[in-house]
């Protein structure tokens, strides 16, 4: 099977991509933002590459349009030609878009939609939550983990009650097996762990796994904000506790130190 991951250099393309390119029964190639469309067929085409900040989102709407809604439509229109099976990661903050970062995505799955009724395109929209793990330098886990490791203070917006899903990278290996292995059918699905959990109690968890207190400033919100955002019907059941999850985040940002 020719399997092609766009957005290979980051942080969730990055650890598919080594997943994949592991099975020697897959033929991996990658690619990410800048790079040329390759050229030849390919059975799947897993399409992460994406400028993923949605606070940058605001400073930057036309670059995030042309390297999320317009990049993704090029490999839509690939997997048509081509006859792929397409492969697309959205996000839970698209149910209310209020950057032009969630406004691509939404935009990118009635795409989708329009390709399936039209062409009958095979595609996968999965629905990322908060996905954090090693390699990530980004969101609350990561943030919270080098705040209590290097003594320095942590910035919540607003009080710490809103409640979101943290999905451990490392279980995305289960995601894609289901989808290279034709285990699932094309449809809609969510990554998630279908729990969720306050920033308040996230951040006494890093606590707890760290054996460090975290100095805590709360700020307002810089954007609206949902209260809730956790998967209701989570694609995998077995998936990573939060603690050992965070242990391994621990280990990361401790070996940035050498």
């Amino acid at each position: 099977m020719r399997i092609l991951v766009t957005g290979h250099k980051g942080f969730i393309g990055g650890h598919i991509f080594s997943y994949l390119t592991k099975n020697s029964d897959y033929e991996v190639s990658g690619i990410d933002i800048g790079d040329g469309i390759p050229q030849g067929r390919f059975d799947l085409i897993i399409h992460m590459a994406a400028r993923g900040l949605i606070r940058k989102s605001i400073e930057m709407p036309y670059e995030y349009f042309d390297d999320d809604l317009a990049l993704t439509l090029r490999f839509l229109d690939k997997a048509r030609k081509e006859n792929s099976t397409f492969v697309f990661p959205t996000s839970g903050s698209s149910a209310k878009p209020t950057n032009p970062y969630s406004l691509s995505k939404v935009h990118s799955e009635q795409w989708i939609e329009l390709y399936r009724k039209l062409y009958n395109t095979k595609a996968y929209v999965l629905r990322f939550f908060n996905i954090y793990g090693p390699g990530s330098q980004k969101g609350s886990v990561f943030l919270f983990t080098r705040a209590a490791i290097e003594g320095k203070e942590a910035v919540v917006y607003g009080d710490g009650t809103h409640k979101r899903d943290y999905f451990y990278v490392g279980d995305m290996e289960k995601v894609i097996d289901l989808i290279a292995n034709e285990k699932i059918e094309p449809g809609d699905y969510q990554v998630g762990t279908g729990i969720g959990t306050s920033v308040n109690d996230l951040i006494h968890i890093v606590e707890k796994v760290t054996g460090k207190k975290i100095n805590v400033k709360f700020q307002p919100y810089v954007l609206e904000e949902a209260e809730a955002l956790f998967a209701t019907k989570p694609i995998i059941k077995d998936v990573t506790p939060l603690d050992q999850g965070i242990k391994k985040v621990e280990e990361y940002v401790r070996s940035l130190d050498h």
